[in-house]
């Protein structure tokens, strides 16, 4: 734990902005209507990250002891970045894809005289 009270303070705070984090991100993947959606897999990706945030924030707090979790959190967030590859490139091959337009075969006329002309 850090000795300076300032740095303390910070870190404390540190960990309480990122357990309200964690709480937003899970309300919002739950919020999440499928597997799908753009919401659930997003706060799935970044409560990933925010948990990969906890353990090295805990143990400079000194709610955590070092021994066996100082590469956790570096693990969780190789983890999450590997997920958040595949989700852009998932949906940037989505976004990227060719469609092409649907042919005109026919045109289509109006057959009533427009309201405003009617007059």
């Amino acid at each position: 734990m850090a000795s300076d009270p300032t740095i303390a303070l910070f870190e404390t705070l540190d960990l309480v902005l990122i357990l309200i984090a964690f709480a937003i991100f899970a309300r919002l993947a739950l919020k999440g209507k499928s597997l799908g959606s753009f919401r659930f897999q997003l706060s799935i990706f970044l409560l990933i990250w925010v948990i990969s945030e906890i353990p090295h924030i805990a143990e400079s707090v000194g709610f955590l002891a070092a021994t066996g979790y100082e590469d956790t959190g570096l693990y969780i967030h190789a983890a999450s970045m590997a997920v958040f590859a595949i989700f852009v490139g998932w949906r940037s091959l989505r976004f990227l894809s060719f469609h092409p337009p649907a042919s005109i075969t026919t045109v289509s006329l109006p057959t009533e005289t427009p309201k405003v002309l009617k007059s």
